[in-house]
């Protein structure tokens, strides 16, 4: 075991701890304070909890919302990265500029000295489900994890951010693009992508893995501060990535260690089935209709109005 990680299988207590709840927004004018609520709650427990929201491009009431928020919660604040789209292009570079704020803002803002935790977060609407029991059995875990993210009910979706040498060991539309010349669009996407959201029982084991996501990843502060959050990958004909999988390659190239924990639920991601109607046969309805009549008016008095119907 190296002198990095000799410390980390003794996690700071959640009492004792101060935590910054994080995350980029656009267009979220009607989701935010709900959001921010669960999240808050499920923090609770925690010595002191700040909040800081890096919003861009949106096209709504987002900015008169933050501001509102501004005066109604404590310790949260926002900034405003303006009309990124002008000179970003790809939605996933902007993302990377307003996540890279938050690490600006953990090591540079006096308010955020002190901060034991970070927890990224996205806000539109997938963390209805976390609860502070939830984050607290993060705590009571053997994992020496300095990185924890989130699990759903139903299928584990966010394979794009996630990176396992098994499980989904290439950008996964990547993968996808090159499968298409040889198997089809549906086909290549089903490998590539919808066969790898497999649920997670959430009473396994933690997972460690190289990148993970998932909605929620509560970070140690100097890990969080270990690497930086890129749209594009220079190196690969500058495709479009996850902004998770450079930033979270960083941390495990110093050492820091990733894991998805099942037991931290944040959403419901099971398929909802629609049932198909069931079609009834006319030789069925007819049926029907005769057991229907024999019940109300007796098998004699019945046969006797069918017998009636037929002159006519």
């Amino acid at each position: 075991m190296n002198l990095l990680r000799s410390k980390k299988y003794h996690r700071k207590p959640i009492a004792k701890s101060k935590i910054l709840l994080a995350g980029p927004v656009r267009n979220v004018a009607f989701v935010i304070e709900h959001e921010l609520k669960v999240l808050l709650s499920s923090l609770d427990d925690f010595a002191e909890v700040y909040c800081f929201v890096v919003e861009s491009d949106s096209s709504d009431d987002t900015l008169k919302k933050l501001e509102e928020l501004q005066g109604k919660l404590n310790n949260f604040s926002y900034i405003s990265a303006g009309d990124l789209s002008k000179k970003y292009h790809k939605r996933t570079d902007r993302i990377a500029l307003c996540r890279n704020s938050i690490i600006d803002a953990v090591a540079a803002d006096p308010k955020f000295s002190d901060i034991d935790y970070v927890a990224m977060a996205d806000m539109d609407g997938m963390n209805d489900l976390v609860t502070s029991g939830k984050i607290a059995q993060c705590w009571d875990v053997s994992e020496p994890w300095d990185v924890i993210t989130a699990n759903q009910l139903g299928e584990y979706y966010d394979i794009w951010a996630l990176s396992h040498p098994a499980w989904n060991p290439m950008d996964c539309w990547e993968q996808k693009r090159i499968l298409e010349s040889v198997l089809g669009d549906r086909n290549a996407e089903n490998i590539a992508v919808k066969s790898k959201q497999g649920a997670i029982d959430p009473r396994a084991a933690l997972i460690e893995v190289d990148s993970a996501f998932g909605g929620l990843g509560i970070y140690m502060r100097e890990a969080f501060l270990a690497g930086r959050y890129e749209g594009t990958d220079i190196d690969a004909d500058g495709i479009d990535v996850a902004d998770h999988i450079p930033f979270h390659k960083d941390l495990r190239k110093k050492g820091y260690r990733i894991f998805i924990n099942p037991a931290l639920i944040n959403c419901n991601k099971t398929p909802q089935v629609i049932e198909e109607p069931v079609l009834i046969k006319p030789k069925n309805i007819l049926n029907i209709i005769r057991k229907l009549g024999v019940l109300l008016f007796g098998k004699k008095r019945f046969n006797k109005y069918l017998d009636s119907m037929k002159s006519f």
